[in-house]
């Protein structure tokens, strides 16, 4: 039952709710009416709807308020919602996320986001529900996920969580789902997430790597979308070059982002935004990649290549690489050899394609090169791709098998 107290602070912020939060003894007994409200009306989703559409404006989330900062104001309450000061009684949010109202969904997310941003609770609940929308086939998810995962993503405790549950592999991929010609806003949103990750860039090398990012926004830049995008993308990788590990300009070089850069200077492209933050990152990111250009060898290149698992036909998979870098696969019991062969897997047929032309060059030209291959199962899954449904790897699986199996493969062709 609501107090008498209760009813004249809900008909004071019926006219103005900035007067009641301005009142730090009002605002306290506002916030605890409607945290208790949300807790004990879960099943009454117009109440619901009117109690967290009310925290959004607590919080200052999509609330001009006029000579106040949004998001300080947010913080400001914060601790209001909360049992002792840094645990935040976030029940009656989680429950929220788990309605069948969308606006209910999107307004709660967003307010419990905003929160976990200073406050502590149950982060990892929250992650879980936006992976799962993000990996839902229906764009329409995004409307709901993306605003509550862009502000989380401001803490570092929470984007570790989020990476944590392979939150980055899942941006990455739906980026490349979404392409270019996706909605730009929601593109974006998606680089930003990637550029707040991509700020403790050491921590997430391997991931940034294995993921395929340095592709993913090296081909957004390329294709421009919007300026904000190609600003987001080119920060980020800025930051992530700044990284002290060389895999990742390999992995750039071999994106072709040194040319794309150079084009953009010569034609001006990157200050005509007048950005002067996007001018020093598009300089600073070039400047990088011609100092490391000379020190990155060919094979630097086809190993970063490998570790992202985004295989492309270049100059790393052509029969002068193999001839002068075969002897390198050696390193670490054939680590790379073995995953090339499990790239055969991949359900990209550019991939198994590339990865098929690899190991057949491989056991062409290193010595006793078919029985490697044939001892760490090479063989049996070339075998097995001369069955694909796709003739482009039946073709290049055919060819590898054959440099497997016969000696004089020069005599063959």
């Amino acid at each position: 039952m609501l107090s008498h107290t209760d009813h004249q602070l809900l008909e004071k912020a019926q006219t103005n709710v900035s007067v009641i939060l301005d009142n730090d003894a009002d605002a306290t007994l506002f916030i605890s009416m409607l945290v208790k409200i949300a807790d004990s009306c879960s099943n009454n989703i117009t109440v619901q709807q009117y109690v967290f559409t009310r925290i959004e404006e607590v919080l200052g989330l999509g609330i001009d308020y006029t000579g106040i900062d949004a998001e300080s104001y947010g913080v400001k309450h914060a601790v209001k919602f909360t049992t002792d000061g840094q645990n935040l009684i976030d029940g009656p949010f989680l429950k929220a996320l788990n309605n069948s109202d969308l606006y209910l969904q999107k307004s709660a997310s967003l307010g419990l986001a905003c929160l976990y941003t200073s406050r502590d609770g149950s982060i990892a609940a929250l992650v879980d529900w936006i992976n799962l929308k993000l990996l839902s086939s229906d764009n329409g998810v995004f409307e709901m996920a993306l605003p509550a995962l862009t502000m989380l993503c401001r803490r570092e405790a929470a984007r570790d969580i989020f990476v944590s549950k392979g939150g980055l592999g899942n941006i990455v991929s739906i980026i490349k789902r979404l392409g270019a010609n996706g909605n730009a806003q929601h593109i974006y949103e998606l680089t930003f997430i990637l550029w707040t990750i991509s700020l403790n860039v050491d921590k997430y090398t391997s991931l940034f790597l294995s993921s395929g990012t340095v592709p993913a926004l090296v081909d957004l830049i390329s294709a421009a979308p919007s300026r904000k995008v190609v600003r987001m993308s080119v920060s980020t990788l800025s930051n992530i070059a700044s990284g002290s590990n060389d895999d990742i300009l390999a992995e750039m070089l071999t994106a072709g982002l040194d040319k794309l850069l150079c084009n953009m200077i010569a034609a001006n492209a990157h200050s005509q935004a007048g950005d002067p933050e996007v001018e020093n990152d598009v300089k600073t990111l070039n400047d990088t990649l011609i100092h490391n250009y000379r020190e990155l060898s060919t094979f630097d290149r086809w190993t970063s290549e490998v570790q992202s698992g985004a295989l492309r036909w270049g100059i790393v998979h052509t029969e002068k690489f193999w001839r002068e870098n075969n002897k390198f696969l050696e390193k670490d019991d054939f680590k790379h050899l073995k995953s090339i062969i499990s790239l055969l897997k991949s359900s990209d047929p550019t991939i198994v394609r590339i990865a098929l032309h690899d190991l057949g060059e491989f056991t062409r030209f290193y010595p006793n090169g078919r029985v490697v291959v044939s001892h760490l199962g090479g063989k049996e899954i070339a075998l097995s791709l001369l069955s694909s449904e796709n003739t482009d790897i039946q073709s290049e699986a055919l060819q590898c098998v054959s440099k497997i199996m016969v000696t004089n493969w020069e005599f063959m062709r």
